[in-house]
């Protein structure tokens, strides 16, 4: 397993000159690589589409869901059922069902939203991750640590972020089993 150090960038332009810079700190290209990162949720891991049936973030986000129809289908019910006293009551009989209904969408929605946040990534695991951003992704095989040292520092001067370490299989100048949905390893201070 080789050793790697690798490092987000926002736009191409800035990965061309992290690039550059890393060809001049001595790293050759059988040592570097570059891909695209794709946006959470599209890197097509689970059957049905997607990266994982949720993430950390939205993990409560089916029973705050469940709460909100419930609540949103009595209050309108009730409304529903006060319009039929106050008047017609086969037009009131069709607002109080039709307003459960109406209720329980609004309800699950709002519920829905109020229970996702952003994912707390020291609580993300393999089954319910925190999507990486997106972006172009350099990565540099090193074997010494003073190489590591150099690879952080180069990525911190070019403007890297979510510049992480991580073992992996190294083959013809590629990172062939890099996961996209893996849990990173951020470098702190190296």
């Amino acid at each position: 397993m080789a050793k790697i150090i690798a490092a987000r960038f926002e736009t191409q332009p800035e990965a061309d000159r992290a690039l550059d810079a890393l060809r001049c700190a001595g790293f050759d290209g059988q040592d570097v690589t570059s891909f695209y990162l794709n946006p959470p949720g599209a890197h097509a891991q689970y059957p049905i589409g997607g990266d994982t049936h949720h993430d950390e973030g939205t993990k409560h986000s089916g029973k705050t869901a469940a709460a909100g129809a419930a609540v949103g289908g009595v209050t309108w019910l009730a409304l529903g059922t006060a319009v039929a006293a106050a008047g017609d009551v086969g037009l009131g009989a069709i607002a109080a069902v039709a307003g459960a209904g109406v209720g329980a969408y609004v309800g699950s929605l709002a519920g829905g939203l109020t229970g996702s946040h952003d994912g707390n990534p020291a609580k993300a695991t393999k089954e319910e991750p925190v999507g990486r951003n997106a972006g172009v992704m350099i990565a540099v095989r090193v074997d010494a640590d003073g190489a590591q040292n150099t690879v952080v520092g180069v990525m911190r001067e070019q403007g890297g972020a979510d510049i992480e370490r991580a073992e992996g299989e190294w083959r013809d100048g590629e990172w062939v089993d890099f996961d996209p949905v893996a849990k990173p390893q951020p470098v702190d201070r190296i």
